[in-house]
């Protein structure tokens, strides 16, 4: 299973498109602000700043004005505070796996406020976790099982950063059985556009801590959470079910998989569809894999449904691992971000949440699997689809009322990402790779009615997007609300970015 999802970045900025080189006034200012304060700071020129400016997306290449390390939250409102003096924009970066290099600001000149020196975890006396946002989910993972057995609900990839993941949603395979990662969120410390650190929660700026729970990007910089943690389930049994089959065959695999998501997939299932096409001939890849919380017993239970309803697999892989064990495997590494070096891909993706409500018509799925078999073996990129079951019956996302946080998908049944990178992950991204993606998606959507409500998954940016769209999928009718309270807590809009709110 390679490790795919939940790609994101901490609070991010920038839509005015500024140029790479800053007035030397500016330049001069912006240096005696930051060093009066004694942040470490790489400015173009500085031996660390090339590669402190790499994309993860190597698709993007963007020239910050300067990239900032601070220690604390004082250092983080400082750092802001000294981008106003001058006018600059911000976007701070927690682990830099922005789709869209968003944590880069999305274009030349903003200053980039990277948390990665802000990594303190504490497991607390009511088995609270208080994370900073310099954290990537392994370390994370890691020192919550190693203080007493906890857990929280989160992505398989462990290089990817808190702040952004738990900003924009925070899915992971066990999100059905305990929500999503912001779900999780109890407070929050934010840094502000003007520079004041604030405590948001349901009892104290109520509203912000609506908003940054599914948009926190635009609102400001969150340095830390206090989550509610679980106790780490002793049995994780990891299942996979192959088909190298025909786009026929695979469409009624799929089928089956659509009508089990939304009727009987009990919550202690993380499950997903992973979709590829071998080299040759007319045939697709599928697999029906993921993880169950719990008892062998109680697995074959849960999958037997769906099992009677799909044809025999070519290969069948299942085995029980304890808590870390799953994560590693799920990941595809260790969970010790400190001795993994950071990857990079060349890519774009797209998402498309399908809702409860309107699941996928037989049409549209035969279109999709007709598409994939034919185009998707002549690629010349390197690709893969995830359909992760987000909702269903007793899911814990979907249980959340709607309008509890700014994520605004809790319908969403299961969420497509669709994923292409260069055959080396290495630029270039070939000339008809967003093609093929875009395609893929429309293969899907002109199917289906022309009034048919489905959203996105605001964690897997896709930068293509015009702004009716990227308002409409993302966030849907809580985008009025979001652009309210963003005029009360960032009026200044220091937090712009191509996809902020209010941009």
């Amino acid at each position: 299973m390679k490790c795919s999802a939940f790609f994101a970045v901490h609070a991010t900025l920038g839509s005015l498109q500024l140029a790479s080189a800053m007035p030397h006034q500016v330049r001069a200012d912006l240096d005696s602000c930051l060093n009066a304060a004694r942040l470490s700071t790489d400015f173009p020129g500085s031996s660390g700043y090339a590669s402190a400016s790499l994309a993860f997306n190597r698709r993007f290449h963007y020239s910050p004005a300067a990239i900032v390390f601070p220690a604390s939250d004082n250092d983080v409102a400082v750092a802001v505070t000294c981008a106003n003096s001058v006018n600059l924009p911000v976007s701070a970066r927690s682990g830099g796996h922005s789709y869209a290099a968003f944590g880069l600001g999305g274009h030349d000149g903003s200053l980039i406020v990277d948390l990665s020196k802000m990594k303190t975890i504490k497991v607390n006396s009511d088995q609270t976790a208080t994370v900073q946002t310099g954290n990537r989910l392994g370390d994370i993972a890691l020192t919550l099982f190693n203080s007493g057995g906890r857990a929280m609900p989160h992505g398989t990839c462990p290089e990817v950063g808190v702040g952004g993941h738990s900003g924009c949603g925070g899915f992971g395979l066990d999100s059905r059985l305990w929500g999503l990662l912001l779900d999780q969120a109890l407070s929050a410390k934010v840094v502000l556009s003007n520079g004041t650190l604030v405590t948001a929660s349901s009892s104290e700026n109520s509203d912000l801590f609506w908003a940054i729970r599914g948009a926190a990007p635009s609102f400001g910089i969150v340095t830390e959470y206090r989550y509610k943690t679980y106790p780490a389930p002793p049995s994780n049994i990891i299942f996979t079910y192959s088909y190298t089959v025909s786009p026929t065959t695979a469409s009624s695999i799929f089928s089956a998989y659509q009508d089990f998501a939304k009727a009987s997939a009990p919550p202690t299932l993380g499950l997903q569809a992973s979709i590829g096409t071998p080299k040759s001939g007319n045939k697709v890849s599928i697999a029906l894999t993921g993880v169950f919380y719990g008892s062998k017993a109680d697995f074959n239970t849960a999958i037997n449904p769906l099992l009677a309803k799909v044809p025999q697999p070519q290969s069948t892989n299942i085995k029980t691992y304890g808590w870390l064990d799953s994560l590693q495997v799920l990941g595809g590494q260790g969970l010790n971000t400190t001795i993994i070096p950071d990857g990079s891909d060349t890519f774009f993706a797209k998402s498309l949440m399908v809702p409860q409500e309107t699941p996928m018509t037989q049409a549209s799925i035969k279109s999709f699997f007709d598409y994939i078999g034919n185009q998707g073996a002549s690629s010349d990129t390197s690709w893969f689809v995830l359909a992760d079951l987000f909702g269903g019956q007793g899911s814990a996302v979907s249980a959340v009322p709607k309008d509890a946080t700014a994520y605004a998908q809790r319908n969403g049944l299961i969420n497509f990402q669709m994923y292409a990178s260069s055959s080396n992950n290495a630029p270039p991204f070939p000339s008809d790779g967003l093609a093929f993606v875009n395609n893929m998606f429309t293969s899907i959507t002109s199917k289906m009615p022309s009034d048919w409500k489905y959203g996105a998954y605001a964690c897997y940016t896709d930068p293509t997007l015009s702004a009716s769209e990227w308002q409409k999928r993302y966030y849907g009718d809580h985008y009025a609300r979001l652009v309210s309270i963003h005029q009360k807590y960032a009026p200044n809009s220091v937090f712009r970015y191509p996809q902020a709110i209010g941009s």
